[in-house]
């Protein structure tokens, strides 16, 4: 049977990325298979780390307390204004945030790999009280599932190395 153009490029693409030493990190045997349900994420200290924790642990599993690793993590973020109507009334809102996170053995508490990510989101304040207070919730939750999306590619990263 003929294969297509694009079952062909897909196939080439895989032979491909194979010979230069590629393996899927979720794959069997992958190095983020060595994550699951192995670290134990720092008790979160308000709703934000919480946020941050719970997808962490929906993503690489939830680890107990005899998890080989440990990981620490910090939050931060402001809220800057962005933009105004002519009479001076803000109508957008930008919120920076970073998270510091630094991965540990529980066994010795060695340091494995630490470092800070570093995202944004906004959000429309031109709406009712109601629905401004919403959308700021709703950014801030977005803010922290995208922090904690990037800490979880870093970790990735760093598997092969554990």
């Amino acid at each position: 049977m003929w294969l297509s153009r694009r079952e062909f490029l897909l196939g080439a693409a895989a032979a491909a990325l194979a010979g230069c030493g590629f393996a899927p990190a979720y794959g069997t045997g992958g190095a983020a298979s060595r994550l699951q349900n192995a670290i134990l994420v720092q008790e979160p200290e308000n709703h934000f780390g919480y946020l941050v924790t719970r997808r962490i642990e929906e993503r690489l599993g939830k680890g107990g307390e005899d998890a080989p690793y440990r990981l620490a993590l910090r939050i931060k973020f402001s809220q800057e204004s962005l933009g105004s109507t002519s009479d001076g009334q803000l109508t957008r809102y930008h919120i920076i945030g970073n998270t510091t996170y630094a991965l540990q053995r529980a066994a010795d508490q060695s340091e494995i790999d630490s470092g800070t990510v570093h995202n944004f989101t906004a959000y429309s304040a031109s709406g009712s009280t109601v629905s401004t207070l919403a959308a700021q919730r709703d950014a801030q939750d977005r803010l922290m599932i995208a922090l904690a999306d990037q800490v979880i590619e870093r970790l990735v990263l760093a598997a092969p190395d554990l």
